[in-house]
């Protein structure tokens, strides 16, 4: 992508104005860490939307709600109780590049291995889009298809709504990899909800080895009503292989991703119920 013109625009309509009047000629810029990934050379103008009050984190009733430009840096180091997005963002890439790439950058323009996604498909959070006025959409909306498609009319990621962690549900992920900063070969991410020694309620989510992240409801129907032992999570990850279109890459074959998966969401769920046995508030 090459970029020749950069606006700074004062206020989300300004942003949006300037988005729709650019047309294909126009894209949005935060931290730019994904820049390097598109190929296409097409001379664009950058519309710097680093400056309009995006950058935060904070309590939203039953959610925390974080800014599209807060830098992962600041999620991985944020604490709070019900709170858990700190676990993946510690995971993603190098300190440097946590200090620049946005949460917004993560998720508007989804590629095969990224992180975030999985964990907010698990946890069932909310994205916020400016189209004049807010609209809101569930994970399993927005994550449907490729969400850059949702931008090239001009509008824009502001926020993301992630559901304080109640009493008896517990987080859990998994992110495989070769080196600490290479991208994940797998990424697990599940949400448990207890009821005692029952799972009442689960999302488990993947991707990475996958085309694009997605939940998995067969690995889920397997869980719910079951007891939270070792071995229902082993035979609900093992519901995993045909769950999805694993895929080869970087010298996995097909059979190789859908075994670490596997393994993965095993570990994932032990995690979070663990977590869950331990919140009973």
């Amino acid at each position: 992508m090459k970029l020749c013109e950069f606006l700074r625009p004062a206020s989300l309509p300004a942003a949006r104005d300037n988005l729709r009047e650019l047309g294909v000629k126009g894209m949005i810029l935060a931290g730019g860490t994904a820049l390097h990934f598109m190929q296409d050379h097409t001379p664009v103008t950058a519309v710097d939307i680093t400056r309009l009050g995006l950058s935060y984190i904070r309590p939203d009733g039953d959610f925390y709600r974080i800014g599209a430009t807060t830098p992962l840096s600041d999620i991985q180091r944020f604490r709070a109780p019900r709170w858990a997005m700190h676990e993946i963002c510690r995971r993603i890439s190098t300190h440097q590049i946590r200090n620049v790439s946005t949460l917004g950058g993560n998720i508007c323009r989804v590629f095969p291995w990224a992180d975030l996604p999985v964990v907010l498909l698990a946890m069932n959070a909310r994205m916020v889009v400016y189209s004049g006025h807010e609209d809101e959409f569930t994970a399993d909306e927005y994550f449907a298809t490729q969400p850059a498609k949702r931008f090239l009319d001009g509008n824009i990621l502001t926020s993301v709504k992630v559901p304080s962690l109640k009493a008896h549900h517990g987080f859990g992920s998994v992110k495989v990899v070769r080196t600490a900063a290479a991208f994940s070969m797998v990424t697990i991410a599940a949400v448990l909800e207890l009821d005692g020694a029952q799972i009442k309620s689960a999302r488990v989510a993947a991707g990475s080895a996958l085309p694009f992240p997605r939940r998995l409801p067969e690995v889920e129907e397997a869980l719910i009503g079951k007891e939270a032992d070792p071995a229902v999570f082993k035979e609900a990850a093992a519901r995993a292989g045909a769950a999805a279109p694993w895929r080869s890459r970087e010298g996995m074959t097909p059979e190789y991703s859908r075994h670490l998966a596997e393994v993965s969401i095993l570990d994932a769920l032990e995690r979070a119920a663990t977590f869950a046995r331990g919140r009973a508030e």
